[in-house]
């Protein structure tokens, strides 16, 4: 469920138009959030790292905890190569 949480929230960071206008305006801060912002792999790290926390604040320690920011950097990764590619196909034909 935490996984999913994480790829949808990749998602609407990094590609929804909802979160456009804040996306513009934090990628013209610092070249690096300009990075952070356009890369799935690392934006699903942070993310992880983000929904890992708040599991901790409000479930308590589990073990998964320690390794949920790499299992979702590589969800993210995953599912957003998964939908560029399905675009492309559908493009093509």
């Amino acid at each position: 469920m935490t996984l999913m949480a994480s790829i949808g929230l990749v998602w609407i960071i990094k590609d929804s138009l909802i979160f456009n206008s804040p996306r513009n305006y934090i990628s013209s801060k610092s070249k690096w959030l300009k990075e952070l912002l356009s890369c799935s792999q690392c934006l699903g790290f942070w993310v992880g790292l983000c929904l890992a926390y708040f599991e901790y604040i409000f479930i308590g320690f589990d073990f998964y905890l320690l390794y949920l920011p790499f299992i979702s950097s590589g969800f993210c990764w995953f599912f957003d190569s998964a939908l560029d590619l399905i675009q492309e196909a559908s493009v093509y034909f």
